[in-house]
């Protein structure tokens, strides 16, 4: 059964254009909250049961159209239509794989109008792909036992989430994603502050297999 699209909120939309403009600077005021409103209702919309934007690169694309031609925000409407898109891409299970020197032009010419809704939903489509999905026994299938050990090797040779950056990374998007392994870690932490050096490395052996596999996960195209 095709699960219903996961659609954006107001909040939301609020959030990631606050943090466009945190990050880049600009006026932080929501300029017509019914502008936002009907922006964010349109890749909603049905007839007689069916999505009037037939699929989620449509929709997506929709969220950044009219976001961007609303103009919600004194400033910062086009950083939010561009957040709004790729954001319901990723709650959704896509990618968007423009980088931000590709994209920047395209959504100006949105902006200005030289590019109408069509247009830039042709090309928006183009740099979209839905992330590969696997049943958790054929991922367990075609995990490599060697690279499990190779990864953990490099995991337990670190000194932990202060290691060097891939490492750094693989940790700090793995505790993200897995939220057991934060316990685990606070569980060796705690080993180790009462002085039980066997039972720290008993848990970090744990978490190292979970960072492995979550790596092992990334480096084969699966995305959380």
């Amino acid at each position: 059964m095709t699960l219903p699209p996961r659609f954006l909120s107001v909040e939301d939309v609020l959030t990631l254009h606050g943090i466009a403009i945190e990050d880049q600077g600009g006026d932080p005021s929501l300029r017509d909250r019914a502008l936002l409103d009907s922006a964010l209702a349109t890749p909603m919309q049905q007839f007689e049961g069916k999505y009037l934007h037939e699929d989620i690169p449509a929709m997506a694309a929709a969220y950044a159209f009219h976001i961007c031609k609303n103009h919600p925000f004194v400033d910062g409407n086009k950083r939010a239509a561009t957040a709004a898109m790729i954001a319901f891409l990723s709650d959704n299970g896509w990618s968007f794989d423009a980088t931000a020197d590709e994209a920047e032009p395209v959504i100006l010419q949105m902006a200005a109008g030289s590019l109408d809704k069509l247009a830039f939903t042709d090309w928006a489509r183009k740099q979209m792909h839905e992330k590969p999905k696997m049943e958790l026994r054929d991922f367990f299938e075609k995990v490599d036992g060697e690279k499990i050990i190779q990864v953990m090797e490099a995991i337990a040779s670190s000194s932990g989430p202060t290691a060097g950056n891939e490492i750094n990374r693989t940790w700090e998007e793995a505790m993200a994603a897995i939220p057991a392994i934060a316990m685990l870690e606070h569980l060796a932490k705690q080993a180790r502050a009462k002085g039980n050096e066997q039972a720290a490395m008993y848990w970090y052996d744990r978490l190292y297999v979970l960072i492995a596999l979550y790596r092992i996960a990334e480096d084969m195209g699966y995305e959380w």
